[in-house]
């Protein structure tokens, strides 16, 4: 029996979007956020940068990309 991709719905910074079945990584990569200094934010919880690659997402999942601010 072959394996299929389905797509499944998540929210990605308040936009809802469709992927295949995916890790954290390959969603961020989908959508420009290969490098640079981020933190991801999946269902109120902070994933770490070392678990992007096996974090596995699941439908109705939230993901928000939040980029640091400097200032004083």
């Amino acid at each position: 029996m072959p394996a299929e991709s389905t797509a499944i719905s998540i929210t990605l910074n308040q936009q809802t979007v469709e992927t295949g079945n995916a890790t954290l990584q390959q969603v961020l990569a989908e959508h420009g956020w290969q490098q640079g200094r981020f933190v991801v934010v999946v269902n109120d919880n902070i994933v770490p940068k070392a678990s992007h690659s096996t974090f596995q997402l699941t439908a109705g999942d939230c993901i928000d990309v939040l980029s640091p601010i400097s200032g004083g």
